[in-house]
């Protein structure tokens, strides 16, 4: 799966490049059929502000979307996997349907 890690005003740690490609692993280890994934992190405007994270897979048919705003980056990451980890099973779930 080609990943791509977008970051505004600020370089992502390597721990963190490390953390998001591990949790995309993860999720390419229950579905095979993701192509990619985007991940686009945002700082809020002061330190207090949430952090922004936007997640998209690129899977065959529609692209799957993520938006999640958290205190830090990793559990924005996790929220928005959870997310589309749904949409996946939905998609999933129509296409043995029409099977």
């Amino acid at each position: 799966m080609k990943t791509d890690i977008q970051t505004v005003d600020f370089d992502a740690s390597s721990n963190l490049v490390e953390f998001i490609e591990s949790e995309l692993y993860d999720l390419e280890a229950d579905f095979h059929e993701i192509i990619g994934a985007e991940v686009y992190l945002r700082p809020g405007k002061s330190e207090e502000d949430s952090k922004t994270v936007k997640l998209k897979l690129n899977v065959p048919g529609p692209d799957l979307f993520a938006k999640f705003k958290s205190n830090s980056y990793e559990n924005g990451l996790i929220e928005a996997i959870k997310k589309v980890r749904s949409q996946l099973h939905k998609t999933s779930q129509k296409k043995s349907r029409r099977r």
